[in-house]
């Protein structure tokens, strides 16, 4: 699957959620609430690497493996509420980062 089909997923899926946050609330959730149920979320992932390395116990109902894909998924949605093309801005970041360290990559 691509970036760009992983991205029209995750945006339908948030379209959904702000329609159900609409019936339910009367309006949709804030980016700043979007941003606060991502660090929700990131609290959860921690608590999870943490039990999976033993330095924990594990007391949230969430796989570390869903939890982490939800984090992604939060970041996504931002990105897209806050007009920021993550695939260029990932593209420009790993080839800064490629060319900081020295790597070859093995396409070019």
């Amino acid at each position: 699957m691509s970036l760009e089909e992983i991205i029209q997923r995750s945006h339908a899926i948030r379209q959904a959620y702000h329609v159900l946050e609409r019936e339910h609330h009367g309006s949709e959730w804030s980016v700043e609430e979007d941003l606060l149920a991502l660090s929700n979320d990131i609290g959860n992932l921690n608590r999870l690497i943490m039990t999976r390395i033993g330095r924990y116990y594990d007391e949230t109902p969430y796989q570390l493996e869903a939890k982490l894909a939800e984090n992604v998924w939060w970041l996504l949605e931002l990105s897209l509420r806050l007009d920021v093309d993550l695939q260029k801005e990932l593209e420009a970041f790993l080839t800064s980062k490629e060319e900081l360290l020295s790597i070859k990559r093995e396409d070019q």
